[in-house]
């Protein structure tokens, strides 16, 4: 009799987040209405159902230059001496890169469905770079034609960041490091993350080079024995899906994260940003993503 006087549209909701009840919902307010807002538009355009903003409780701190809200949400519990098993989950953080976002969003429907969080914990940023995802025509840089996933204060940002743009890149306006490191809200909203959460690992979703990367503590020495471990069983879980060194980058995330922070930081890179190809990859890489999660690491050195 329950089922019968649930309202139609409501049912298959919760069906979706794995639930045959009403999911639990969270007031919004008037800065992150905006950005739901224009999340759903653009669920309805890449024909993606209900992003459904309100089962979740978000966290806005700080805006991009243009005006719009950052947000994230987080599960589990605050760090604490027992719970040392914190992850970082990043998409978005190029807006021409489509499917990472949807991947974040499936993610969050199953951690809120489907897991219980003693001692861990799982802070979730979906839309990294959202002024650029809600273009009509999404591109990889921010309103400032920044590549934030080059604007970070790396060691060698002075040095070789705007030479490289320079002379590897010919200027390429997609990959402009900025005027000068953490020029980007963007990048101080992904660098206050970790420093405010301080993540045993780092997953950032990308997308179209189909591979997994791994930046941080060297996988030879003992200090990235479980990292080495986690990169393995991630390949193994997504079909054996290809692990490669892709080299690091002038304010690179892996870089500063990864490198000089000594954080396990794992770049998942889907094979393409078609939006109809979204429910296949969440499904190929759930188990991956999950196992990565779950799997405690020590804490980082930084």
């Amino acid at each position: 009799m329950f089922f019968k006087i649930l309202p139609i549209m409501l049912l298959v909701s919760s069906i979706a987040y794995g639930q045959t009840t009403t999911p639990l919902t969270y007031p919004l307010n008037d800065a992150v209405k905006k950005v739901c807002n224009n999340l759903e538009d653009k669920f309805k355009a890449y024909k993606w159902g209900e992003a459904h903003c309100e089962y979740f409780d978000w966290i806005n701190v700080r805006k991009t230059n243009a005006g719009t809200p950052l947000i994230w949400t987080a599960f589990g519990e605050e760090k604490s001496p027992a719970a040392a098993n914190t992850t970082l989950v990043l998409c978005g953080v190029h807006g021409d890169e489509i499917t990472p976002v949807k991947f974040c969003w499936d993610l969050m429907r199953e951690l809120k469905s489907n897991h219980t969080f003693h001692n861990k914990m799982v802070v979730v940023a979906p839309l990294v770079s959202p002024d650029s995802f809600f273009k009509l025509r999404p591109t990889r840089t921010n309103a400032a034609g920044v590549d934030v996933n080059r604007n970070f204060p790396t060691k060698d940002f002075k040095s070789d960041a705007y030479k490289r743009w320079i002379n590897t890149y010919r200027r390429d306006k997609r990959k402009y490091p900025g005027p000068y490191a953490n020029s980007e809200q963007e990048t101080l909203f992904q660098m206050n993350l970790i420093l405010r959460y301080k993540p045993n690992k780092i997953i950032t979703v990308h997308a179209p080079l189909t591979l997994l990367d791994y930046d941080g503590p060297s996988l030879r020495a003992e200090a990235g024995k479980t990292a080495k471990q986690v990169l393995e069983q991630m390949s193994e879980k997504s079909a054996g899906y290809k692990v490669s060194n892709y080299p690091i980058f002038p304010g690179s995330l892996g870089n500063w994260a990864g490198k000089e922070k000594h954080i396990p930081t794992y770049t998942l890179e889907l094979p393409n940003s078609n939006p109809l190809e979204s429910d296949k990859f969440w499904l190929l890489f759930k188990d991956a993503v999950i196992y990565a999660i779950e799997h405690p690491m020590k804490p980082t050195v930084d």
